[in-house]
């Protein structure tokens, strides 16, 4: 029986202010600021190397936002993680922040999957961003999943080039889109909206997030097949673990649940603080190792380290 995500999901998760991280970078003629990079070892964890582009997409205007009378265009910067020394073309991963965020804001979980050989894209939205013109807020979410592809199309034209500080960097044939509460809605979309979905990447990561799987635009999952983790904190109050239980049934397989016990909107989300949290940076790496990089045993892994005593739960189907 197919199930409902409610309405309120989206509006819910625009109170999480703080919690829901945007991101911070991004260009059509992609401009850059400073970076920042250590030497690394030859092998994992890598060190990492940070910079910021600008993308601007003139094809697509910012509405206009209390007192911002709105702009032709839309500005997209976004911060670029490299692991040093890492065999190229890399691995990569779109990352969505939530809403008054950064592009740094969950850099304590994404660092794990830059130490471990993957470049990481954290786009900032023009309107849910932290200091947004006319303030962060939710109602730009119809139009970010188009900010997630052109910054998509944008990094692979530079990892395309000859030279530029992404030339040969990415590989176009391992992408994985990933996200945090209204970036997690963010990526939902942009991968499974039936009329308008994404396709280049390899598997796709919810964190905190869910799927409204109703009729018209906004009908989601149907006949959409892309490997799908969602990972949620049963005491959510901002965005409801209900969403993901939700995406989760409707889902196409393969399609997998992580449940932390007890767990709020943000407290398993940023590292390695909690017991909670070193679950989510395995499962998370785990699950990309499985279905970007296609290592034999990242599966086994994966549902070995969700399975945690008082901690968290594992519910998967791969097949149909």
């Amino acid at each position: 029986m197919r199930m409902k995500v409610p309405a309120t999901v989206c509006l819910l998760a625009a109170l999480a202010v703080g919690l829901c991280a945007c991101s911070s970078s991004g260009s059509s003629g992609a401009t850059g600021s400073k970076s920042t990079s250590t030497t690394g070892p030859a092998g994992p964890p890598y060190q990492v190397k940070r910079f910021t582009l600008t993308f601007i997409d003139t094809s697509r205007p910012t509405p206009r936002n209390g007192s911002y009378p709105g702009a032709p265009s839309r500005t997209l910067p976004t911060v670029i993680s490299l692991p040093v020394g890492a065999a190229e073309p890399l691995p990569f991963v779109v990352f969505s922040t939530g809403i008054g965020g950064t592009g740094t804001n969950y850099e304590g979980l994404y660092r794990h999957w830059v130490e471990a050989g993957y470049a990481v894209a954290t786009p900032e939205f023009p309107l849910s961003k932290a200091g947004a013109p006319g303030g962060a807020t939710a109602a730009d979410l119809g139009n970010q999943p188009g900010d997630v592809r052109y910054v998509l199309d944008q990094l692979l034209h530079l990892s395309a080039a000859k030279v530029g500080q992404l030339a040969g960097k990415l590989d176009p044939n391992r992408i994985a889109l990933a996200g945090k509460s209204l970036g997690a809605l963010t990526t939902l979309r942009t991968a499974f909206l039936v009329s308008n979905h994404e396709s280049r990447e390899n598997a796709v990561i919810s964190l905190t997030g869910g799927g409204n799987a109703g009729s018209g635009a906004d009908k989601m999952f149907t006949g959409v097949t892309v490997p799908l983790l969602l990972v949620h904190g049963d005491d959510d109050h901002t965005v409801p673990y209900s969403a993901s239980v939700s995406a989760f049934a409707v889902a196409e397989p393969p399609k997998f649940l992580v449940t932390l016990f007890g767990q709020d909107h943000g407290g398993a989300f940023d590292g390695e603080q909690n017991a909670a949290a070193r679950v989510v940076v395995a499962v998370t790496l785990d699950f990309l190792d499985a279905y970007v990089r296609n290592a034999p045993d990242a599966l086994e892994r994966l549902k070995r380290d969700a399975t945690v005593a008082k901690v968290s739960s594992f519910q998967q189907k791969t097949f149909r």
